[in-house]
């Protein structure tokens, strides 16, 4: 009995443990081992030589049960709140998770590489079944014990969460995932305004953007309606607050939505004087995603909120039209009615080209809004436009449609009053006033064509963006832009505005060591007043060519002056007639004479002449 007392005193006396900050350990290892690129292979391999080297550290290793005449059974050892002696035991239930979690990343990045291998969404969802085995473990542990504090408990209990839901958000257990994220939201919330740590804050609201995505989409799938309009709205808003690096999640959502919405009804289209069913789910998904698209464009604030709304449409539309051709194709070769099938084609393209022209309008809007613009950008986009709408009038089909005739002739020229004007400013930028002046005229009698045009088809459908205010706006900005050009024109002709050529004849920023013998005008105040310098000469100066290993007497070879040796040669001359024998007639004594004189030959060279100068004679 005094045992057991004394052993519980000795239990009550224990220290507590250090705050863990189990969200900032994940965070630390997560940056500095490959999440940082989304390698999760990498953070895995990590995840297991830490536990690794951690067991055999704290001599914390699993065990294998040996059995007479069987093979050794591997038995796991698991983290227990009698085996914690140290804080440090806390990164097995961390890290066990985290490896699992890892495993489960890499499954669900190779299922979305490759959809075919469906198995390896069920070894996805067992290695999230496993980490949060382990984070459950490891929050029962930190709460009951007493050595750990509250921030310690808190965290624990928020990542454990976090890792079930998670779990279930992959499982599709839409109730289960809410309630967990939102648990652990919570938690991260709290713990934020609780902390005056500004690391340990950020790392907390961090987490809670996180979940975010998460738990909205989970609300969503738990609605009654998820293929109402609201609900849509709510997702389109959700997408363009996350931008174009959110979670691809969201689209597949919004897919899902629109296809769940069209799968129900039927799809009616009207186009080459006939009205026809489309059957197809792609087609009526397309068909579906362009009426949603214009209720989503009222909600877009910036010009590149529409470019990404217009693209997608795009894309799609595209996806759907190689869909219906290749099922022409193959009906064709049965030789089967494709009628239905061709004029549910010809409306595809009219929206994608639709689409196409609208997107460079949204463009168009976007570059006018940018500080620097050139009138030559934009006149290349409205070409663009104005071809895609001609186009328009010619597909298969639309001669049955007076109103679609009517309206695009209206359209394309709308904007050729607009390609008027950038015509004409990228003329006056240009200096070439008199063709400036000429274009706007021809711009004014384009926006009153159009003005015209315009009034006759109010009622008409297909005139969404085209407005009469536009062209009132252009036409005051063609009015002042022609005062400018007049102005202009009449200083070039006094001669008060140079051209480019002469004002880069005035100033001339070639060195003056280049230019000796030419005449230069230099303003001299106005090279001080812009604190202009006048260059002499150019530093650092240009290169030549030059040998790569250059000789001594390659280059001294002309810079020599050799001595004057007249009298010497004159002395050397008679000793050498002195030292010769006379010739005799006999041919005995003309051996040594002829040695003699070659040996007298070999010294007329340079060695010879200067014999005796420094070293005298032998």
């Amino acid at each position: 009995m005094t045992n057991d007392v004394e052993m519980k005193t000795e239990q009550e006396e224990l220290p507590a443990f250090p705050t863990v900050h189990v969200l900032q350990v994940v965070k630390d290892a997560q940056q500095q081992h490959g999440l940082r690129h989304g390698d999760y292979a990498r953070y895995r391999k990590y995840c297991a030589a830490k536990l690794e080297r951690m067991r055999k550290a704290m001599k914390f290793t699993n065990t294998h049960n040996c059995q007479k005449r069987r093979p050794a059974k591997f038995v796991k050892k698991w983290l227990n709140a009698e085996a914690i002696h140290n804080v440090q035991y806390l990164n097995f239930g961390i890290f066990e998770s985290e490896r699992r979690y890892a495993e489960a990343m890499i499954d669900k990045i190779t299922l979305e590489d490759n959809p075919e291998k469906s198995r390896k969404r069920f070894t996805m969802i067992n290695s999230l079944r496993k980490a949060v085995l382990h984070a459950t473990n490891l929050e029962k542990i930190v709460q009951e014990s007493d050595r750990f504090d509250a921030p310690t408990k808190l965290e624990a209990q928020a990542y454990a969460a976090w890792m079930r839901g998670m779990c279930a958000f992959e499982s599709r257990n839409w109730q289960k995932a809410s309630e967990s994220l939102k648990l652990a939201k919570t938690v991260y919330e709290k713990l934020a305004e609780a902390t005056n740590n500004t690391t340990l804050s950020s790392l907390f609201k961090g987490r809670c953007r996180e979940i975010q995505p998460q738990l909205r989409l989970c609300e969503f799938n738990i609605a009654e309606s998820p293929g109402a309009v609201g609900t849509m709205t709510e997702l389109m808003e959700l997408r363009m607050q996350m931008g174009e690096g959110g979670d691809s999640s969201v689209d597949k959502l919004i897919s899902e939505m629109r296809a769940s919405a069209t799968s129900a009804e039927f799809v009616t289209i009207e186009w080459g004087g006939m009205k026809s069913t489309v059957d197809d789910d792609k087609a009526k998904q397309v068909i579906q995603e362009w009426k949603q698209t214009e209720i989503e464009l009222a909600q877009c604030q910036t010009p590149k909120e529409r470019m990404a709304l217009f693209e997608k449409a795009t894309a799609d539309t595209r996806d759907a039209i190689d869909r219906i051709s290749d099922i022409i194709r193959r009906k064709s070769s049965e030789n089967a009615d494709t009628t239905v099938l061709q004029s549910i084609k010809a409306y595809l393209e009219f929206l994608k080209m639709n689409g196409t022209a609208s997107r460079y309008l949204a463009i168009i809007d976007n570059t006018k809004s940018e500080k620097k613009n050139k009138p030559q950008d934009l006149l290349r986009l409205y070409d663009s436009v104005i071809e895609i709408y001609k186009e328009v009038s010619e597909t298969p089909g639309a001669e049955y449609d007076k109103n679609l005739i009517e309206a695009f002739e209206v359209k394309v020229e709308y904007y050729r009053a607009f390609r008027c004007f950038y015509m004409s400013s990228s003329y006056s930028a240009l200096h070439k006033y008199s063709e400036a002046a000429a274009l706007f005229d021809r711009t004014l009698s384009r926006i009153q064509e159009a003005e015209g045009k315009l009034k006759k088809l109010k009622s008409n459908s297909y005139i969404t963006n085209e407005t009469a205010q536009s062209l009132s706006e252009l036409r005051s900005e063609v009015d002042a832009a022609k005062i400018s050009v007049r102005a202009a024109r009449l200083a070039a002709a006094a001669g008060d505005i140079k051209t480019d050529s002469e004002v880069a004849k005035t100033i001339d920023e070639r060195p003056l060591l280049e230019t000796v013998n030419e005449w230069r005008q230099w303003n001299v105040r106005e090279s001080l007043r812009d604190k202009k310098t006048i260059p002499v000469a150019s530093l650092p100066p240009a290169f030549i060519p030059m040998p790569n290993k250059p000789i001594f007497f390659d280059l001294a070879n002309f810079h020599l002056t050799m001595p004057d040796v007249e009298d010497r040669l004159e002395k050397l001359q008679k000793d050498r007639d002195a030292q010769t024998p006379k010739k005799s007639g006999k041919g005995g004594s003309a051996a040594p004479n002829t040695s003699a004189s070659k040996e007298g030959e070999g010294q007329q060279g340079i060695s010879g002449m200067v014999t005796g100068w420094f070293w005298g004679k032998k």
